[in-house]
Parts: structure tokens; sequence; C-alpha cells
């Protein structure tokens, strides 16, 4: 029987992968490692996994991780490299920018100093803890400022200590589009706006796929170095932005999900 690794926070364990790991069980040997519980004895240190899925981006996660890539040979989904890239706002901005994905104009400025385009949100540079979206939206003589509650708990040394915010040029758009990559499949979703609607789920459908969309997913999963991902695109006139990349994608949201990551994990096991 193959046998997996879960690295795994206790937030994604009590809430996003039940029914993920009840099909994965009855498949392959299944071990845990949950980043709030873990103890590893280096003068044990073993693995013997075919294959470790990663669903968390804690610093002992992410520490854990690059062990694993840097002491073996086994496949890590997603790698080191690619949860880094995708947590850090501003890295994966300068490297997605850098392969032609068109996303929106950003900047990293101190607090007090306004970025050098007009309307803007304001993000959490590394996105990292496990935290809902909650905007603070001001509108003033024609400008739109939209604030990340957690970016400014951030600047403020109220979280982690960061000096510089991110702000990311708003994008006006009738629809969020939400793709989903899970290897060479991708998976297509639109929905309202989170300023629109705040529950997202409310009018999230499946839509047909779009040929250009799917080209940026791939582009962009090569790049990051991601084989399971979720992206987040807005719309202006005739133009997509990738607006936001993650490496713990809640694939329950997809119409058998929990059984498509399952199974493409057991497909990479080589064991």
């Amino acid at each position: 029987m193959k046998k997996i690794g879960i690295i795994i926070d206790r937030y994604h364990l009590e809430h996003k992968v039940s029914e993920f790991l009840e099909y994965l069980k009855t498949k392959a040997e299944v071990k845990m490692y949950v980043e709030e519980t873990f103890l590893l004895d280096s003068s044990k240190l073993k693995f013997d996994e075919d294959i470790f899925f990663v669903k968390g981006k804690g610093d002992l996660i992410l520490a854990l991780i690059k062990l694993i890539a840097e002491q073996t040979d086994i496949p890590v989904i997603n790698s080191y490299k690619g949860t880094w890239l995708a947590i850090n706002r501003f890295l994966n901005s300068v490297v997605l920018k850098k392969a032609g994905i068109p996303i929106p104009d950003f900047s990293l400025n101190p607090k007090g100093i306004i970025p050098p385009f007009k309307d803007y949100i304001i993000k959490n540079i590394i996105d990292q803890k496990n935290y809902k979206f909650t905007p603070i939206v001001h509108k003033e003589n024609g400008q739109l400022k939209v604030v990340d509650e957690r970016a400014l708990n951030e600047v403020d040394k109220t979280g982690p200590k960061y000096n510089y915010l991110y702000y990311q040029k708003f994008i006006r758009s009738k629809w969020e589009y939400k793709i989903y990559g899970i290897g060479d499949q991708v998976f297509f979703n639109r929905q309202l706006p989170i300023l629109v609607n705040p529950n997202k789920l409310e009018s999230r459908c499946e839509i047909e796929k779009i040929p250009e969309l799917e080209e940026y997913c791939y582009k962009a999963m090569e790049i990051m170095d991601l084989k399971l991902t979720s992206l987040d695109f807005l719309k202006s006139k005739d133009q997509f932005y990738l607006t936001d990349i993650n490496c713990t994608p809640n694939f329950n949201y997809l119409k058998n999900g929990p059984k498509i990551v399952a199974d493409y994990l057991l497909e990479l096991a080589k064991r």
C-alpha cells in the first residue's frame, strides 16, 4: 500500500480535510505531521513515505518541507519554493510579472506613503495565517481605498513585524474568477467580488473553460513550482489580472474536489 505523509496545521486538519482524509485512508497508509504537535528526534529521523502533501503555511511547516527536500528525494506537494513564493505577495508579484502574466500594478511602501496609482487595496505581505479577509473600505473624492485589516495589524506590530505595506492597484470587475489547478487539470468558477457580496459561495458557480485563464494557470504553476493551486482573476474591460495565488486551496469547493486531489496524489506516489 502506498504511503502518504500529510503535513498540516491544526486549523486545516479540523476544518478542511475530513472528506479528503476519509477517502485517502481507504487507498493508502497515511501518516500525519501536525504543525502544533509533531516532534522530530534527529537521532531517529527517517522518512519512508512515497509522497508528502502540504496543507498549511506556518514556519514549522516550511522548515519541515525544506528538510525533506534537502535530505530525501521524496516528492512534496507543494514544494518549499512554491509555498514560499505563494505566501510572499511581493516576491510572487515580481516573479509573475517578469514571466509576462498580467497582474495589477503594485508597490511596497512604508506606512503612510501612498502608492503611485489612484485606487488601491492594501494587503498583508506574507499571507501565512488562517485569517478571514476583512476589508475596510474608504471612498473619498472619487478615490477607492480598500485595506485588509490583517495588513494594518502586521505593520502596527500586533502581528508579524513588517515595516512595509503591499499596495495593489484596485481592479474594478463585474466578476471574480476562481481557477483551480490540480496537476494537469484546470477547473473554472466565478463569483461576485467579495466587496459586492461577502458571502462568496452564494454566487459561485462553475463556468466553461476560458483558454486565456487556462494558459495563465499552467504558466503560473510552472514558474512558481506549484502542482496544486487556486488563482483569483479580475477582469477590467478586456484584460484579465491575476490578483492572488494560493498554495493551499480549499478544494472542498470543487465538485468531487477531495477525491480529485487524493487521486492525483496517489497517481504521483511511485511506490
